[in-house]
This record gives structure tokens, sequence and C-alpha cells, in this order.
């Protein structure tokens, strides 16, 4: 089977450890073209904690906040920062959150980590300004842009590289064990994450890339929806071409033997996968990857 190389096969490894935020139900049609009206997943929300050698401590994602959704009645009986608070690493110990893009349910509450580093992907800022509660309906939480260590990504520049079949990606900690990747379709900004977990293994956070892992299993003809989604939208992603490439690119990265992808909201790793305070580290031997 093909193994996956990162660019610098000689960096350093992070520990991985997932957080779930709780769950929501994500309706068949905002998914697949083909989805039924009357199925609805019951999907979890996961945020990921990243933690250095050098002791920098980075959160991929918040999930959401603990408040109500009608249309996807989440439940959230523990967010990112409760979750935290029941291992090893204290909320205050976060260096930086980083969010794959700017929706409620990867946001969570930015103000639970005044100290840190929110950082962004290319352009979020310019599609979600200036957020609410400056513009009253507006989905995107402005707390996140105006948190005082807000900080956007460039496009390019020192510290990007190509990855795999992935044009851009930026070596968070410039030592190649954590990369944030350049994952256009579903919003402005959207990136979702590459760690090295051990000296031939791998980690991909999927972030929103795609809703259901069906989009990425080998002979699949199920697509995307571009007619339903919420708030009326025509699907769930932005650009919906743009969308595709990138869940095919990811789909690639998944044949990889030495590669883990998890999505954002990947309900079939659940109870197969070791949840914080426990780390993924470790899972090609203790995990059967089909």
């Amino acid at each position: 089977m093909l193994e996956f190389q990162g660019p610098d096969s000689s960096g350093s490894f992070v520990q991985v450890s997932i957080l779930p935020t709780g769950w929501l139900y994500l309706p068949d049609t905002w998914i697949f073209a083909d989805g039924k009206p009357s199925l609805k997943h019951w999907s979890p929300d996961f945020s990921f904690l990243i933690r250095n050698p050098s002791g920098k401590n980075v959160l991929f994602d918040l999930g959401m906040r603990k408040l109500d959704y009608p249309t996807i009645a989440p439940h959230v009986p523990k967010d990112a920062y409760d979750l935290l608070l029941d291992g090893p690493v204290h909320p205050n110990d976060i260096h930086a959150v980083i969010l794959s893009h700017l929706h409620f349910d990867h946001t969570g509450d930015v103000t639970l980590f005044p100290s840190a580093e929110v950082v962004v992907g290319s352009g979020s800022q310019a599609a979600t300004t200036p957020g609410w509660p400056k513009a009253e309906f507006s989905p995107f939480d402005g707390t996140v842009l105006s948190h005082p260590n807000f900080r956007e990504l460039p496009s390019s520049g020192p510290g990007f590289t190509s990855l795999g079949p992935f044009p851009s990606a930026y070596d968070y900690f410039g030592d190649g064990s954590f990369y944030l990747v350049d994952a256009p379709g579903h919003m402005a900004g959207h990136q979702i994450g590459l760690a090295r977990t051990g000296e031939n293994e791998w980690v991909v956070m999927g972030g929103d890339c795609c809703h259901h892992k069906d989009l990425l299993e080998p002979g699949n003809v199920r697509t995307i929806s571009v007619k339903d989604g919420p708030n009326g939208q025509p699907g769930f992603h932005k650009d919906a071409t743009a969308a595709v490439s990138s869940i095919a690119k990811l789909k690639l990265m998944r044949e990889y033997s030495n590669v883990l992808t998890v999505l954002a909201h990947d309900a079939s790793l659940q109870g197969k996968i070791s949840m914080y305070p426990k780390a993924l580290n470790g899972w090609t031997v203790r995990l059967n990857v089909e």
C-alpha cells in the first residue's frame, strides 16, 4: 500500500487528541445530492488538541457553544473549555486556537481563551466582517474577529509548501509536525490540519471538507448537495466546484495507509478511536483502517 511522506521526513511530531464537543443533527439532503428528506444524521462535533514538543499547545477548532439551535438540535454537555479541564492541559495553557473556518459549530467561544492567538485561513475576515452582534443577522460570531490576538494567515509566503495533492500548506510550528492546508470550497478561508503523529504516521483533521465519510470512500458515486442547505442555502458549500476538488484531494490522502482522516462530524469513528485525554498517536498499531 502507498504511504505518505511529508516534505520534511526528519521533522518532529505532535501529540493529537480529540475533544468531542457535542452532537448535532445534519439533514441527509444537506450532505448528499440524492439525500433522503426524512433522514438526519446524529453527528459528532470534534475539536482537536495538538501538543508540540516545544511546549506549545494549540486547539484546531472549538466545536459548539452550549446554546440552542433548533434545526440541528445540538447536545453539548461539555464544550472544549470544559473538556480540557478533564485532562493534563489547562485552558490557560493553550497557545493558539486555530479555526478550520468561521461557522458556529467550529468557532465555539473564543472569549474563553483570552491570551491565546486566534488563527484563521486566508480570506476569512473579508467574508465574515463585521459579524454578530455588529451585524444583527450575521451567522458569524464577531467575537472571533474582535479577539485581541486575532490573526489571519496569508495565502502564500515563508513557511508555505505543497503537501501531497494540496498545492498550499503552512508549516505552523516550522518543524514539519503540523500543517494548515488550504482546502477551499466550503467557505472562504477553509483549511484542514495535517499532523505528524509518529515516524511514519499522520492524522488529517478534515474540518468541513465534507460531512460524511461516504463521500471519501473508494468507488463512491454519491455527490454533495447543491440544492439544499442550512438557512436556505444551496448546499453546505459556498463554492461547490472547489469543494468537489478539495474532496477529491482529501480522498487521495485517505488512500495512504499511514494517514488517518478524521472529519469534524465523522460518526463512523465513534467508539473506534481514543478521545482526550488519550492521544491518537500510535493509531496505526491500534486501529484497523479499512
